[in-house]
């Protein structure tokens, strides 16, 4: 066998259980390299795993094309928006992202793609003969099972219909990866495809990195398709938190922690130190790289951090308010304190409804819908008013469940199963 080699183009909720994974894998005794964007070369270098460059960042309002950054900054309006923003930033990036990646692929490779890199991988296997698999973190298959489905039409029900959505969602992502594959056959010296029966092969085997508690088993995926529970890394030290976030949490009660991903869809945090103050709590919020928002404190009740440790800070807040990413929801669900969501785009609006369904945290607000007030009703709901033991009470139960998934190890078992590692 040869060496696993992940593809992990995404954001840190795509990269963050890829990493996970490759904990497990070199634990195995595997030899394990990750492709992802520069953003990452540290969270993946502190894991011990090879980094290899897509020689691309992370796209940042203000800092990519014109028609890329209209979308960024009206994603959260119409799905199509966001579809057509991510699609735009693909293309433009393709040719670096996917030549780091078909010049140091071999063919002895078994390489675990996300679905950003699905057509690459499928051109890797036509072209070199490698060994493949496919890992996704949302739901995004095909099924008539409205609760299993990222955008179905009857969420709630058996139908149709929710194929239909779902085969719309799972055209996105077929259509995201294509400028890569485009890329990868003329690099490789095979024919352009069409992408009319774009279908992942019966043979390559499908990883959905979910909880169960998130995402029900559809019946009608097919045994192809294996729900492993999330793969989550372990929680940090505190030599891996920021000395004064460390203070901020010493010196006052448990503060409610806000953060919208590491892509900056929120970066101004007017709004939430409005919130705050509002709801008489404590925050701690995050903004990236690059905003224009310096970590540190913000008047005497608000702490800004531009990366934390997710596993680490959240079981020490009172409450947690996300974007509803993958990666996110999962990490709030195991730390034991209420949550909700205020989802964007994607993915968002599914986790964001099946937290909701949880009872685990108070009713989500879409972004489009959020202001001040908004959020400061969200943090009073999941601190002092009198639905707030239940929500923690949930929350607590919740994650003793989530605590007794194995992702990664029933990950390992899939592909062990399919000789691919």
């Amino acid at each position: 066998m040869g060496r696993v080699v992940i593809l992990a183009l995404g954001s840190r909720g795509d990269v963050e259980p890829f990493v996970a994974l490759a904990r497990a894998l070199r634990q195995d005794g595997h030899d394990v390299m990750i492709h992802a964007l520069d953003d990452f070369r540290d969270l993946v270098g502190r894991a011990g795993i090879d980094f290899a460059s897509m020689r691309a960042s992370l796209p940042r309002p203000g800092r990519v094309a014109r028609e890329v950054d209209w979308a960024m900054r009206h994603a959260h309006r119409h799905p199509f928006v966001a579809v057509a923003g991510v699609g735009l930033w693909l293309r433009g990036v393709a040719n670096d992202i996917t030549r780091s990646v078909t010049c140091r692929v071999r063919p002895t490779d078994t390489v675990i793609s996300g679905i950003l890199t699905l057509d690459t991988a499928l051109a890797l296997r036509a072209a070199l003969g490698c060994r493949i698999a496919v890992a996704l973190f949302a739901p995004c298959l095909p099924t008539r099972e409205g609760p299993s489905l990222i955008e179905p039409l009857r969420p709630a029900h058996t139908s149709v219909l929710n194929w239909a959505g779902g085969a719309l969602a799972w055209s996105a992502g077929v259509w995201w990866s294509r400028p890569g594959g485009v890329v990868a056959r003329s690099e490789l010296g095979l024919p352009r495809r069409r992408t009319k029966g774009f279908l992942v092969p019966a043979d390559v085997p499908i990883l959905l990195a979910a909880s169960p508690l998130l995402v029900p088993v559809a019946t009608d995926w097919g045994p192809g398709v294996r729900l492993t529970g999330a793969w989550h890394m372990p929680a940090s030290g505190d030599q891996d938190v920021p000395d004064g976030l460390a203070r901020f949490l010493r010196e006052g009660p448990a503060p409610v922690f806000a953060s919208f991903g590491s892509v900056g869809l929120i970066s101004d945090v007017s709004m939430l130190v409005e919130a705050a103050a509002t709801a008489g709590v404590r925050l701690v919020t995050t903004v990236p790289r690059g905003s224009g928002t310096a970590p540190g404190r913000v008047g005497a009740t608000v702490y800004v951090v531009d990366e934390a440790p997710h596993a680490w800070l959240l079981p020490r807040t009172a409450g947690v308010i996300h974007h509803g990413g993958a990666g996110t929801t999962t990490t709030a669900l195991r730390s034991g304190v209420p949550s909700t969501a205020v989802p964007h785009q994607f993915d968002q609006h599914y986790y964001a409804r099946r937290l909701a369904l949880l009872g685990v945290g108070p009713v989500p607000v879409p972004r489009r819908k959020l202001d001040s007030a908004a959020l400061a009703r969200m943090m009073t709901a999941m601190t002092a008013a009198p639905e707030a033991a239940e929500y923690r009470q949930r929350a607590i139960r919740t994650s003793a469940e989530a605590a007794k998934e194995s992702g990664t190890e029933e990950a390992m078992r899939v592909l062990r199963t399919a000789q691919l590692i």
